[in-house]
């Protein structure tokens, strides 16, 4: 790929993933292309990485020229860093000399490098598609079809695990054909070639470029991951007994919600047979495991109570289940970050959410303590940044403590597949702040 053709279909995200941005510093430190900023300048400046130190919150950095305007404390810098285009926000703790401290970020953008979204699988979701090789030789893997486990896919990509008896029969630029996905026949095939091969010990890695798309319809049932959202450590769900018993009373739950008014016609929507609706609903599962997990082991709510908080997990995105992808933001620092990309109903429709949810359990005489406040505060932030009331730590709740935290991490484990409890305390203890946070924290260590 040409170098213009790169930056052009260069996708960006933001990460807030602690050992994500460590990783991008470790390797900036071996660049000399790092630059810096003030900014109220746009005055490039080139900025070398010397040492991070993460359990402080710091990185030392070299900087030893910034022309009539010396840096000062306290100076917000926007470092460029060299390793994906990486670039992100910070803050000036000390200087002596050339030598200035930085705050450890808290996001950092980065350059993805591929045209097209991934995603990524475990060796458990047991993913598997069947292809070929094209090319007349003596290896069994011409002429006939046979099945390779899935390591990533995209819709004009695709990474494949090797056995060692079947990495010996794939090289760079081999021919291949794909003919079926999870068992549904790709039809007509479609022809890729093997852009890279990774070998080690227990065999090998390859990658494939196709030379055309997937399908939609097929690419998206295939790319479901049904094993993502099995959370099982003990410090969370306990163990699948309690899990069991979680699935067991959020069945009966929605049964009831779907019987009775204000729900009927709101809840009668959800399908799980609806593939539209299959991260509304596993983040509805996860978000209700995950708070009764927690809400126990910290002893706030009895098994007995569990009861409200899978209530509160049905209803908290109730005012979505019509645009569902409304259900993906998260936060009022997200919804502003994606504004311009949603109508002003859907604005509106968004920010109203809360209020929407907690009127529901309002007018439901049998709704449960505490339900209208968590629901009122779930979009809330402790450093006062949520909606719709703006309120500080101090203000919530415990329950809505244990929701608004369980959210977050329900969103880290949908969006990164290599999900850890270390990474997700590193990354929002020193944003979720405040005593019941801390409570809750201190279970998940």
């Amino acid at each position: 790929m040409e170098p213009k053709t790169a930056e052009l279909n260069a996708a960006y995200r933001m990460s807030t993933r602690h050992g994500e941005i460590l990783d991008v510093l470790q390797k900036a430190k071996s660049s000399r292309s790092n630059f810096c900023w003030r900014s109220h300048q746009r005055q490039l400046v080139p900025i070398s990485i010397n040492r991070i130190l993460p359990e402080s919150d710091l990185v030392e950095a070299s900087s030893y020229s910034y022309g009539a305007a010396p840096l000062k404390v306290g100076d917000e810098l926007y470092l460029k860093l060299d390793i994906r285009d990486s670039a992100f926000k910070t803050k000036i703790k000390a200087i002596l000399g050339g030598n200035i401290t930085l705050e450890f970020p808290d996001e950092v953008l980065f350059a993805e490098n591929r045209r097209e979204a991934r995603q990524y699988f475990l060796p458990s979701d047991e993913k598997v598609l069947e292809l070929k090789r094209m090319e007349k030789d003596l290896s069994p893997y011409s002429g006939h079809a046979h099945s390779f486990s899935v390591s990533d896919i995209s819709p004009q990509g695709v990474a494949l695990i090797l056995s060692p008896k079947q990495s010996t029969s794939f090289q760079v630029n081999d021919r291949i054909s794909l003919e079926s996905l999870g068992g549904e026949r790709v039809f007509p095939s479609i022809v890729g070639k093997v852009v890279f091969k990774n070998s080690h010990s227990l065999g090998s890695k390859i990658g494939i470029r196709l030379e055309s798309k997937i399908s939609k319809v097929l690419f998206e049932d295939f790319a479901v991951r049904k094993n993502l959202f099995s959370i099982t450590e003990e410090n969370i769900t306990h163990d699948v007994t309690f899990r069991r018993k979680v699935h067991h009373r959020m069945d009966v739950i929605l049964r009831s919600l779907k019987a009775r008014q204000p729900f009927k016609d709101i809840f009668s929507i959800l399908n799980p047979k609806n593939p539209e609706q299959y991260y509304l609903l596993q983040h509805i599962y996860l978000l209700a495991e995950v708070m009764c997990g927690l809400g126990t082991r910290l002893g706030w709510v009895t098994e007995v109570a569990m009861d409200k908080l899978i209530y509160v997990a049905y209803l908290h995105d109730a005012a979505y289940f019509k645009s569902l992808h409304l259900t993906k933001i998260p936060s009022k620092r997200e919804f502003d970050r994606v504004i311009n990309s949603l109508s002003k109903g859907e604005r509106e429709l968004f920010l109203d959410g809360p209020g929407i949810a907690a009127d529901l359990a309002y007018q439901d005489p049998e709704s449960f303590p505490d339900a209208i406040k968590i629901l009122l505060q779930q979009k809330e932030f402790p450093d006062g940044s949520g909606f719709p009331s703006g309120l500080a730590g101090s203000q919530f709740i415990p329950l809505s403590c244990l929701f608004v935290l369980s959210h977050y991490f329900v969103d880290y484990v949908l969006t990164y597949h290599d999900w850890s409890v270390a990474d997700f305390v590193k990354t929002h203890e020193k944003k979720l702040i405040g005593p019941h946070f801390k409570k809750i924290f201190q279970v998940l260590k």
